[in-house]
């Protein structure tokens, strides 16, 4: 069985989210996968050499220790493409790649390989995803993001740029519909894709669930001191909110699962969020957590009250303007140890992705 190339038109398109519902998947039906990221920008170097993160969340689910399954083959540190362009190896390079890929191949039944960030990330060094793919045999699945003519489009291009340069471009899979309009958007990619002899594997509907990441994440994304709810730092955030009204206005836009940014000094907004927290329980999650900004440091009594809240709260130095933009921009990956968001991406590749349809095209 032939080598799947995973790429995605553009990043954050969810290949990794793909990749753990298909090996899942394909574990199901029997078959032993294994995994590989050999080419990427962030990645940690430990004793086992350099591991992608990707690769981490992938590792953890199988419950593998193979270096030979997390290692990169070629980690590309910032800054570190200048300095080869003028030497650029790319045959030798290609070739360590192929040659983990083949180490893979040689103790399992299918080899997924997950690319870069987007399909021409690579090319300033010869070593893009379809250059890849040629280079160990694989057929190329790629990931876009859902919409109807901008999605075509983009999918067109990029099919374009992977058949220019010689590779086996077998399909696509569209992910992150939003369920309003599912139905037209898998309708309409699949068969203005098919017009362009382009195959279409599945439409994945957007969830809130994989995009909702947990306190514990922002806490560590914003590089925050915990100030109580360390033992609920599990709570998920689905919208945000800059508390920059009255309590008794900022209650009204309080929904399911909120996260409160708010300046450490404004005590009526805290203690607003911890009653509705107490009132409402922990079950409900209405106030995921809060974020206090500035670097104000509530008195005494509001900090006993956090305590006994169990309220996930966040002090962080940097202002609310910053704090709110930053995290407006951020996507929360899926992690190694979440568990939950993991096996929800499971569930939702085996019922919206043709797998064996997968299959039969990689024979």
């Amino acid at each position: 069985m032939k080598p799947l190339h995973v790429i995605g038109t553009q990043r954050h398109v969810g290949k990794t989210t793909l990749i753990l519902g298909l090996i899942e998947a394909f574990r199901r039906r029997g078959l032993k996968a294994a995994y590989i990221k050999p080419l990427g920008q962030h990645f940690k170097t430990g004793p086992k050499g350099a591991i992608h993160d990707d690769a981490r969340v992938v590792a953890g689910f199988l419950g593998c220790d193979d270096t030979k399954m997390i290692e990169m083959a070629m980690p590309l540190p910032a800054g570190w493409v200048e300095s080869q362009l003028g030497n650029l190896q790319t045959k030798e390079r290609l070739d360590k790649v192929a040659a983990g890929c083949d180490a893979l191949a040689a103790d399992n039944d299918l080899v997924v390989i997950e690319a870069m960030g987007n399909v021409a990330m690579g090319s300033c060094l010869g070593m893009s995803a379809a250059e890849v793919a040629v280079r160990i045999g694989a057929r190329s699945l790629l990931v876009a993001a859902a919409g109807i003519g901008r999605t075509i489009d983009e999918i067109a291009l990029c099919a374009t740029f992977i058949n220019a340069r010689g590779a086996d471009l077998m399909g696509v899979v569209v992910n992150k519909a939003w369920p309003d309009k599912y139905t037209r958007i898998a309708k309409a990619t699949t068969l203005g894709l098919g017009n362009l002899g382009i195959k279409t594997f599945g439409t994945l509907p957007f969830q809130e669930d994989l995009a909702s990441p947990k306190m514990s994440q922002v806490a560590e994304f914003l590089h925050g001191e915990a100030l109580g709810g360390e033992n609920h730092m599990g709570h998920r955030v689905s919208q945000t909110i800059v508390a920059a009204m009255q309590p008794e206005n900022m209650v009204k836009h309080i929904k399911q699962r909120t996260l409160v940014i708010a300046p450490g000094d404004r005590l009526d907004t805290i203690r607003a969020c911890l009653k509705i927290h107490m009132l409402r329980g922990e079950e409900t999650q209405t106030v995921a957590g809060l974020v206090l900004t500035c670097g104000y440091r509530p008195d005494e009594q509001t900090l006993k009250l956090i305590r006994e809240s169990h309220l996930p709260v966040v002090l962080v130095e940097a202002d609310t303007y910053t704090i709110a933009s930053d995290l407006k921009q951020k996507i929360f990956k899926i992690t190694p140890d979440d568990k939950e968001r993991i096996d929800f991406a499971v569930r939702l590749v085996a019922e919206y992705v043709d797998v064996d349809g997968i299959l039969n095209a990689l024979k």
